[in-house]
């Protein structure tokens, strides 16, 4: 009886863990479905900083719940949002580039050409800027289609 109840349990296990780890649009984070974990994606275009989002304003948009720093902020996204959303679902655009999905860090970001684009290290961005930003946005945006295309 413990054996089938064991098996049962890793079978489980492995369906649950699969959908944990399927690609979604949206880079969200496990708790709470935040996008851009949690930073308002606004403050990246009118303040060029990073800034915390406060729960009290907040928009649904794409299956995921995107916070701002206030009122004004959310209204802009929300007018929007594809204006303010960052490139490729807030994943690295980076990896995205090497045709990899990987978290970020608010704090490592860019904009060229009125287009957000996070990371997950300073090295992506560093690598990026140094071998060109256009050819890595052309690299990104080709596996971006690749992981929609599979979806």
């Amino acid at each position: 009886m413990f054996r089938r109840f064991a098996l049962v349990l890793i079978i489980l296990l492995f369906i649950g863990a699969g959908k944990a780890f399927a690609f979604e649009d949206i880079n969200k984070s496990f708790i709470g479905g935040l996008a851009v974990d949690g930073y308002d994606s606004t403050a990246y275009f009118t303040k060029a900083t990073p800034e915390e989002g406060d729960g009290d304003y907040s928009v649904e948009y794409k299956g995921a719940t995107w916070r701002f720093i206030d009122t004004k902020s959310r209204d802009l996204f929300a007018a929007n949002p594809e204006a303010y959303a960052p490139q490729y679902g807030g994943y690295c655009s980076n990896q995205m580039s090497l045709g990899n999905l990987s978290d970020i860090d608010p704090g490592v970001w860019l904009i060229f050409d009125g287009k957000l684009y996070l990371f997950g290290h300073d090295a992506g961005r560093i690598r990026w800027e140094k071998t060109g930003i256009a050819e890595r946005i052309k690299d990104a945006d080709l596996n971006w289609q690749k992981f929609l295309a599979g979806k």
